[in-house]
């Protein structure tokens, strides 16, 4: 059965849109041809209202927001996802992973054997964090609306959120082999203290998953009817479940998966070697990198939601690398405008943090907290960033 699924997925990648998969790896300007846009479809259904609404996302929000038992507000109703699309004769693609909980490296590979069993940057055992751990599936072909609908209430609507961007690898398809980045030395702001190291690439892979808050999700691999697996999950009814497209019993088994996806983006590495204590704090360089990235969207004009960022652990015996990406499908060249401009983006960062009148052991949305990293909130000071922005500047 594992042969004739892996068959089905090479079949899936032969009979693929050119158009597309020259997008999917930054061949072609990939805005100019979505290739990861999926729906929450609901022309299944007969109200009057299915027939007048159109949800399609991004993949990387849909399976935040499309995730099974996710809820969306759409023509004065609430649509209420009640599983994965599964076209005729077509499979999902599954994919191993681990994400160390030490460092946050996450690792993957097609088969469990992928995976090695400890971390690659600092050695911890991979087995420790259940929750972010398993194998996810890449719901390309969209998910399905459930029959019932509700009006709008006072209460926000219901959503299994992703988890955090993490880093994987620099590759020029999935296929290939890593390459290694070579990083150079940025002689503006590289001082005796500080040694800054940078490094830009249009080949820049990484990933997310939405683990259904750590239980993730039991789907059914005939229909696509799917669920977050409930905290007491009963071993009776794990089965019982209705076709979503049809209502009609189905009696497929529900097997569990986590919901992923990894993409290509353009990506700028930052590095940096000194004896300052603060590189090696996470949420020291968390915040500097956070900073940056507001004083890129000042100084360089960039719109502050085009950049992101995550941290990178290549070595856990050194600084967390700042990984700054284009979040616009298949990178737009922002972190390339940012890398040859970076003095005048840390000098824009700086004046922005040191600006703020909240307490230097904190921060608001006015430096540099946002919608995206309220994650993190507790995380960031403005102080930390102020100081590593100084050592970086020689000031």
């Amino acid at each position: 059965m594992e042969a004739v699924r892996l068959l089905d997925i090479v079949k899936q990648i032969k009979e693929r849109k050119l158009l597309g998969f020259l997008g999917a790896r930054n061949v072609l300007p990939k805005y100019g041809f979505p290739t990861d846009v999926v729906e929450l479809k609901t022309n299944h259904l007969t109200t009057k209202e299915a027939s007048k609404v159109q949800l399609e996302r991004d993949l990387r929000m849909a399976i935040s927001e499309f995730a099974p038992g996710s809820e969306v507000v759409a023509a004065k109703r609430i649509w209420r996802s009640r599983g994965v699309r599964l076209l005729p004769n077509k499979v999902w693609e599954e994919i191993h992973y681990a994400v160390c909980k030490q460092c946050k490296r996450f690792h993957w590979g097609y088969a469990e054997t992928d995976v090695p069993p400890i971390c690659a940057s600092c050695g911890e055992t991979l087995s420790g964090n259940t929750e972010m751990k398993g194998k996810f599936i890449v719901p390309e072909q969209g998910f399905v609306a459930a029959s019932e609908t509700e009006t709008p209430g006072e209460t926000a609507p219901q959503r299994t959120y992703a988890s955090q961007v993490y880093f994987t690898e620099y590759r020029s398809s999935k296929d290939d082999q890593d390459e290694e980045k070579e990083l150079v030395i940025d002689e503006k702001l590289t001082s005796s203290n500080l040694t800054v190291f940078t490094g830009h690439s249009n080949h820049g892979w990484l990933a997310l998953v939405n683990n259904g808050f750590g239980r993730g999700f039991r789907i059914c691999n005939w229909c696509g009817w799917a669920e977050p697996v409930p905290l007491t999950s009963g071993i009776k009814d794990t089965n019982k479940h209705n076709n979503p497209l049809t209502g009609k019993p189905c009696n497929g088994g529900a097997k569990p998966y986590h919901l992923g996806h990894r993409f290509m983006t353009d990506v700028l590495e930052i590095s940096l070697d000194g004896k300052e204590k603060f590189l090696y704090r996470r949420s020291s360089m968390m915040s500097l990198m956070y900073a940056l990235l507001d004083g890129a969207s000042d100084a360089l004009g960039i719109r502050r939601d085009d950049v992101d960022g995550t941290l990178f652990y290549k070595d856990f015996r050194k600084p967390p690398h700042l990984i700054l990406y284009d979040t616009v499908p298949g990178g737009a060249g922002h972190v390339e405008r940012i890398n040859n401009k970076l003095f005048q983006v840390a000098e824009s960062a700086l004046k922005k943090v040191s600006n703020c009148e909240c307490g230097e052991d904190t921060s608001c949305y006015n430096c540099l907290r946002n919608y995206r990293n309220q994650f993190y909130h507790d995380d960031l000071q403005r102080g930390m960033a102020i100081k590593l922005l100084e050592v970086m500047l020689n000031k």
